[in-house]
């Protein structure tokens, strides 16, 4: 699988709530930051899937970056999501940037950024 097509599987199971998916797109050691600084692991990100304390309801590529070098990689995503998060429905445009590692099972994010997405719609 292609670099861009394993962020398209990303977004996929984000959308879907596939932990199955995602727990196989996320990188054991994966580490995220969110949007307000708050950093969370794999297991953290999985919980919240799982539990339904976080449901994206929409998220729409607006553009993506693929830049693929040997074993590792880099996306920048802007997209427009809507989500349910601890109860509450939240939107925002926002900017993810991930990096990618290849190993045996394809390509994991072994590291991500949310930030609020500069620059209009």
């Amino acid at each position: 699988m292609s670099l861009l097509a394993a962020e398209h599987a990303l977004q996929a199971a984000q959308r879907s709530g596939d932990v199955s998916a995602l727990d196989a797109l996320l990188h054991p050691r994966c580490v995220g930051a969110g949007p307000d600084g708050s950093v969370f692991s794999k297991e953290d990100d999985l919980e919240g899937y799982r539990s339904g304390a976080l449901r994206i309801t929409r998220l729409d590529e607006e553009s993506l970056d693929v830049q693929e070098d040997g074993p590792s990689g880099a996306t920048r995503l802007v997209a427009a999501v809507e989500a349910v998060q601890g109860g509450a429905v939240v939107a925002a445009r926002l900017t993810y940037t991930r990096l990618w590692v290849r190993g045996q099972d394809g390509w994991q994010v072994l590291a991500a950024t949310l930030a609020p997405a500069a620059g209009p719609a």
